[in-house]
C-alpha cells in the first residue's frame, strides 16, 4: 500500500456525548476511509473456487451496528469460496472508538451516530475499491446488516452503476440516516421473516416499523431523502417510512428495488443457528428492553448465498 493511501484519523475526532444513562450519540467530525487502517481486509478468492472473471468482482461489507462480526466474516468466507473478493473494515476503530469486548455500540449508541460513522467510511472504500488493481473495478457488489444496511441502501444512491452493479441491504431499520429519494443502481432489500430485532414486541418486524422522525440525522455526504422531511430537525414529532413503505414508493416510481423474505430466518441471516434472545438498550431506569432475535437455519443461509451468487453471475455476459 503506497503511504499516500493512507488517511489515518487525526486528532479532533468523533466524541461520544451521553445522552442518558448508557446511552451516546457520537459527535465532532467522522474519520474517512484508511486503507492502511489495522481492521482493513481485503481477502481474495481461494484457489479451488470459480474464476468468475480475470480478476474477482468484490463484495463491498459495511458492518452492522456492533462493528464487525460473525456474519460479516461468514459472508466474506462464502464470497471467497464462490470466486469473490470481499472487504471488511470497522468504521468504529477508524474513529478512534476502543470498543471491542463492550456492549458500547451494540445497545449503547444512536442508530444514526453508528449509521453516520459506517457511511463515510464506506463511501470512501468504496472510492478506493474502484480502483484497486487486484479487483474488478466494474463489478462491485455492496452488502450491509443491520445499521450497514441502511448504510447499504443509502450507498444505492451516490454509487456509479460503472462501477457497482447491486446493492444488498439486510435488515435495514427504519431509524438513522434516513433512506432516499432516488437510487442508481439495483437494490435489494433483504429481511428474515422473523427479523423483530430492536422490537418492543414479539411480532414487531422489521420491515414493517417506523421510528419517531426525532431519532433521524443526514449523513455527511449522502443523497437527498427522507431525512428532509423527517429528522430531529424537521417535523421531529412526526413518524416516518417503514422500510417496507419507503420500498414500495420507489417501486412505484419505477425504480430497481425489490425485496427477499426467507422462512426460518431472524436479524443477520449469516449469523448462526437462531437465537431468540432480547437486547438491554441503555443501563439504569430508563433502560429499554426489546427483542433480539437473530440467525437463521442453515437452509436458509443457503438459500441467501445462492441469491446472492445469482445476481453477482449475471452481471457477466
Amino acid at each position: 500500500m503506497a503511504q499516500a493511501d493512507c488517511r489515518p484519523s487525526g486528532p479532533e475526532v468523533a466524541q461520544l456525548v451521553e445522552i442518558r444513562p448508557g446511552f451516546h450519540r457520537v459527535t465532532g467530525p467522522l474519520a474517512e476511509f484508511d486503507p492502511c487502517h489495522r481492521s482493513v481486509q481485503l481477502s481474495l478468492p481461494t484457489f479451488f473456487a470459480d474464476k468468475l472473471g480475470d480478476k474477482p468482482p468484490l463484495m463491498l461489507i459495511a458492518h452492522g451496528g456492533n462493528g464487525p462480526g460473525a456474519a460479516e466474516q461468514e459472508l466474506a468466507r462464502r464470497m471467497n469460496a464462490r470466486g469473490v473478493a470481499a472487504l471488511i473494515f470497522d468504521a468504529y476503530e477508524m474513529n478512534g472508538f476502543r470498543y471491542r469486548g463492550t456492549s458500547l455500540f451494540l445497545t449503547g449508541a444512536t442508530n444514526e451516530s453508528r449509521q453516520r460513522m459506517i457511511f463515510k467510511t464506506t463511501l470512501g472504500a468504496y472510492h478506493w475499491a474502484k480502483q484497486h488493481p487486484r479487483v474488478d473495478g466494474s463489478r462491485l457488489f455492496i452488502h450491509g446488516l443491520s445499521n450497514g444496511g441502511a448504510v447499504a441502501l443509502n450507498m444505492a444512491a451516490v454509487v456509479d452503476p460503472a462501477h457497482v452493479r447491486a446493492v444488498f441491504a439486510e435488515g435495514a431499520p427504519s431509524a438513522g440516516i434516513g433512506m432516499p429519494d432516488q437510487i442508481r443502481v439495483p437494490l435489494k432489500m433483504i429481511f428474515g421473516k422473523l427479523d423483530n430485532y430492536g422490537g418492543r414486541t414479539e411480532d414487531d418486524w422489521m420491515h414493517l416499523r417506523t421510528d419517531p422522525c426525532v431519532v433521524n440525522q443526514s449523513a455527511e455526504g449522502a443523497a437527498p431523502g427522507t431525512t428532509q422531511r423527517c429528522s430531529l430537525v424537521a417535523n421531529p414529532s412526526s413518524r416516518g417510512l417503514s422500510p417496507q413503505e419507503w420500498g414500495d414508493q420507489l417501486k412505484a416510481a419505477g425504480q430497481p428495488i425489490e425485496f427477499w423474505f426467507y422462512e426460518d430466518a431472524a436479524h443477520g441471516i449469516l449469523f448462526g443457528p437462531i437465537d431468540r434472545g432480547m437486547r438491554t438498550y441503555g443501563s439504569g431506569p430508563s433502560a429499554a428492553r426489546r427483542y433480539g432475535w437473530v440467525g437463521a437455519s442453515p437452509d436458509a443461509a443457503n438459500r441467501f448465498t445462492l441469491d446472492l451468487m445469482r445476481v453477482i453471475k449475471a452481471s457477466y455476459p
